[in-house]
């Protein structure tokens, strides 16, 4: 089973109430949305093995950029960038916000950097908490589970072609995938993902819940960009540094 605890509270791993977040994994974000995108040996839904190969793929790069902007506001709210070393240690950043949340942290694997709601902290490799991530056990938001696909947690799938683009819909049980929000609940769930042959354009997840007997939606297009073009990650804790100082 892979468990994102990503860019997290939204919708899988995001901040913010029916949002997702591709938050480190290190330090975490409380009340944080998260999905788990387990695989088992369980049919495919349609669409699936389209879906499988882009996971691959996207674990096999060495460094991207992803972007998480909110449908509704043309705001990029999320934005995580990693890149693997000649030794395979993994350097990454991560910076997000939401309507109660704001969050930052760099890991070049020597220092670790955050930066939550306010509060700095700083902690070196082989002090407690720190986690050394490479290759073999990497951040959860450079992996593959950043791409959601639970077949068995799948109530509803469809294939269509738009324009030589193929368009795959999957609707998703909440419960069945841990759905949580910051604050109501999660009453629906689904992924769409757009693919130029097998390669993935893009994917956006769309989160209902139910909050104080109103609903409410969310909408979020997550692209990956920068395929094994990043040329230096840089840390996104200094600017709240400067900003405390």
């Amino acid at each position: 089973m892979d468990t994102n605890t990503k860019i997290k509270t939204k919708t899988r791993s995001g901040i913010g109430t029916g949002k997702r977040m591709l938050a480190a994994a290190a330090a975490g974000i409380s009340a944080m949305l998260m999905l788990c995108s387990c695989m088992g040996s369980v049919k495919d839904a349609e669409g699936g093995e389209l879906i499988k190969k882009a996971r691959s793929a996207y674990k096999e790069l060495n460094s991207a950029r992803v972007l998480m902007t909110n449908t509704d506001s043309g705001e990029v709210e999320q934005e995580f960038t990693f890149k693997y070393d000649e030794k395979d240690i993994l350097t990454f950043s991560y910076k997000g916000k939401s309507e109660k949340n704001e969050y930052a942290q760099y890991n070049n694997g020597a220092e670790l950097f955050t930066y939550e709601n306010g509060e700095l902290s700083y902690i070196q490799r082989g002090e407690e908490g720190f986690v050394l991530y490479t290759r073999d056990t990497t951040h959860p938001q450079a992996d593959e589970g950043l791409i959601l696909y639970s077949p068995q947690a799948i109530t509803e799938a469809k294939v269509t072609e738009e324009n030589g683009v193929t368009h795959i819909s999957h609707k998703y049980d909440a419960d069945k995938i841990g759905a949580r929000s910051e604050s109501g609940t999660v009453t629906g769930f689904s992924a769409d993902y757009w693919f130029s042959g097998e390669e993935l354009l893009y994917f956006v997840e769309t989160t209902d819940t139910e909050e104080n007997g109103e609903t409410k939606h969310y909408s979020y297009k997550v692209e990956i960009t920068e395929k094994n073009a990043v040329d230096r990650v840089e840390n996104t804790v200094k600017q709240y540094e400067k900003n405390e100082g």
